[in-house]
Formats: structure tokens, C-alpha cells, sequence
């Protein structure tokens, strides 16, 4: 009875330790659909404000984001008057980081296109491969454009 207990123990110990390894090793962000986790700008984006307005009035001019690889995302948005409002750093969820890389790499689809003050904003959009190298980039209105809107819709959910 006593050499079980010894391996009841030891076998214990044994899954006791390979669970606080799995644990921690659980805790690392899961980039293996990202071409890599450096801290190196996967993409930028400005959404700037077109419309015709009182230049005393303090309306919103432009908001901007850089999102590195490992979802380290820069945010800032400028008004007329008041200046920067916003400049913050965050983390974009695994999830959404794999899904803007995604987004990203079917930018392709679309071609730039002009934008007049009737649509209000018009969005500049930029993919970067890992070496900095220019992969795509979109000028202009993104209604109607799914992958487009989608990536729109990841950066400005995640503004904290």
C-alpha cells in the first residue's frame, strides 16, 4: 500500500506540474496566423473629416491609428480648435488582430476612389509587411466596401 501512495504522489506532482506549465505557456498571445509578433507597424489609417465647415468651429479634423504586429495599437484624434484630444496606446484582442491581418491582406480588391465633401470623411488606409515594405494602400470613401467598413469597425470598436 505504501509504493502506491508513493506513485499516487508522485503521479500528483507530476500533473500538477504539467498544469502550471500548460497555464503559463497558455498565457502568450496565439500570432500564428500573423507572419510575426515583433513590434513592427502592420498597418496605419487616418479617417479624415471632408465636409466644408466654419473654421472658428472646433469640429473634428481627423482620427489616426498605427497597429503594430503584436497588436499594439496608437490612436489619436486632432479637432480644429482644441487640438489633440486623443492619444492613447492599446492592445487589439487576439481575435480582432488576426482578423484585421485577414482584412488587410483582401484589401486589394479595391481601387482607390475620389471623395467629395457629400461623403463627409474620407479614409487612407496603409499594409506594411514585416520587413516596413508598402504592401497596399486605399484612398477614399469605404461605404459599400465590406473589408473595408470591417476594418473600420475593428479600429474604432477598440478605442478605449
Amino acid at each position: 500500500m505504501k509504493g502506491f501512495k508513493n506513485i499516487f504522489l508522485k503521479l500528483m506532482v507530476l500533473v500538477l506540474v504539467s498544469t502550471t506549465i500548460l497555464n503559463l505557456t497558455g498565457c502568450k498571445k496565439d500570432t500564428s496566423k500573423l507572419p510575426t509578433n515583433d513590434h513592427i507597424v502592420m498597418m496605419t489609417a487616418t479617417n479624415s473629416n471632408i465636409g466644408n465647415y466654419d473654421p472658428d468651429d472646433d469640429y473634428w479634423e481627423y482620427s489616426s491609428w498605427t497597429v503594430y504586429y503584436d497588436g499594439v495599437v496608437e490612436y489619436t484624434a486632432n479637432y480644429n480648435v482644441s487640438g489633440l484630444l486623443a492619444d492613447d496606446m492599446y492592445d487589439l484582442t487576439d481575435e480582432d488582430l488576426k482578423t484585421l491581418y485577414t482584412l488587410l491582406t483582401e484589401m486589394n480588391e479595391f481601387e482607390d476612389c475620389e471623395v467629395t465633401e457629400e461623403y463627409g470623411n474620407s479614409w487612407y488606409i496603409t499594409y506594411f509587411d514585416v520587413k516596413g515594405n508598402l504592401v497596399d494602400s486605399f484612398s477614399g470613401d469605404i461605404s459599400g466596401k465590406d473589408c473595408l467598413t470591417d476594418i473600420q469597425d475593428i479600429l474604432e470598436s477598440s478605442i478605449k
